[in-house]
């Protein structure tokens, strides 16, 4: 499991799971996973999510309290 602000950013830019799943190549299900259940992506579905979103990875797959300098 991995920390993550994926709903959080998401919801931000105002985008359904269905359409980040769609643009990113992906299934609902997985980004549900990812968001819910802390599902660690592939590398690609990170790459994709992160271009989709316009966000670097460290902006959605770490926990925002940590220092990652």
């Amino acid at each position: 499991m991995v920390s993550n602000n994926l709903r959080l950013v998401r919801k931000e830019i105002g985008m359904s799971i269905s359409e980040l799943a769609r643009r990113a190549n992906s299934s609902r299900q997985t980004i549900t996973n990812i968001e819910l259940r802390g599902q660690v992506p592939n590398g690609l579905l990170m790459i994709a999510i992160c271009d989709v979103l316009k966000k670097q990875p460290k902006e959605i797959f770490f926990d925002s309290n940590a220092n990652h300098g």
